[in-house]
Order: structure tokens, then sequence, then C-alpha cells
């Protein structure tokens, strides 16, 4: 997918050898984010840093994401920013031919071109290299996996009180509470029949 001509670089142009490379900076923001309308992010603001070295047959990609994108906190479901960084370092070949398995992509696309993203293929009849897909997929792999205010306080106390969580010195009370009321455990006839088979 491609994002559109603010996150692209005409690989064409660039020179084999360039002293210092290019360098390049994208905006993230809530625009960038609307190109991927059924993810969880809807809106954000940033930038992404590429540093580009062209060689003959290939580039080297650094890249390097600091952004905040709008979540909603798993904890009081009410939205707040997170903090996103991100620092990768791809090689994009430029070929006629790739390997097996391997597909071409104007994009820089992790799934389009292999499974870790390190290396992607791009043919020389592309006009240029799209790294919309990509960045956006490496502030996605760089969410954390508990989306919650940084802090307790921070979260919707109503929220809070309607989804309670009991601490574990309230859940230990609880277990002694029912073990005193519960009758035989459902699993204590299934017990008694080992006995019976001996």
């Amino acid at each position: 997918m491609s994002a559109n001509a603010t996150y692209t670089i005409d690989f064409h142009g660039l020179k084999a050898g360039h002293e210092g490379g290019y360098d390049y900076v994208f905006p993230i923001d809530d625009s960038f984010f609307a190109h991927w309308p059924e993810a969880e992010i809807r809106a954000g603001r940033g930038e992404a840093h590429v540093h580009a070295v062209k060689h003959a047959s290939m580039l080297e990609l650094a890249v390097t994401v600091d952004a905040e994108v709008l979540l909603t906190c798993d904890r009081c479901l009410d939205e707040f920013l997170c903090p996103v960084h991100f620092e990768g370092h791809s090689v994009v070949k430029i070929s006629d031919s790739i390997p097996e398995g391997e597909r071409y992509s104007g994009d820089a696309h992790r799934a389009a071109n292999n499974s870790d993203g390190e290396l992607l293929w791009i043919s020389p009849a592309d006009p240029n290299l799209d790294l919309g897909q990509y960045i956006y997929e490496s502030i996605m792999l760089s969410l954390p996996f508990q989306r919650v205010h940084p802090a307790l306080e921070d979260c919707n106390p109503d929220m809070l009180k309607r989804f309670r969580i009991v601490t574990e010195s309230e859940f230990d009370a609880l277990t002694q509470e029912n073990k005193g009321t519960q009758t035989e455990s459902p699993f204590s006839a299934l017990a008694g029949l080992g006995e019976d088979n001996k």
C-alpha cells in the first residue's frame, strides 16, 4: 500500500558512494495514519528519520522513528498518547531477478518481501521506493504489549471503579471464603473413579 509521495525515495537519483549518504525526514501525523483506517492507531505526531547509502545494486537504510500515537488504554478505555521509538537497518536490493519466495514491491513492506523486513527487494523499473508501509509497520512493532496510561492516576477513575480489578490479597480472601461455602469439588468424584478401578 502506498501512503503517498511524501514517504518515497527516488533511488534512481541517488549517486552510489555519495559521501555521507542521503538524509530524509518524514512527518508522522494524523494524515499518515488515515491510510490505515482499520488499524488501532488513529492519530499521532512525530518524525521518521531515514539515512540512505546507495551502492551499485542496493540501498542501505538506517531508520529511526520517534513519535507519540493515540491508543486506547487497556485499563480504563480512555485514549492516551503513547511514546514509540524504533531503530532499524534494512538492505534494499535493486535487481531484475529475485530468489524464489521473494517478490518485488515498490513499498518497503515486511510481509511482501520476507519475514523480518531486513532484506527488501525492488525492481529497477520501479519509479521510487515507498517507505510509508515500512514506517507504519515499524511503529506497530514498537507498541508496548500492554497499552495503558504510564501512571495509574492518569486513568479515568470512574472507569476503574466499573472495571475494578481485585488485588492478590483480595483474591486470596475471596477464594478462602468460597472454600468455606463450597461443597464437594466436581473433580473429587473423578478422583474416586481411579480408586475403584484398582
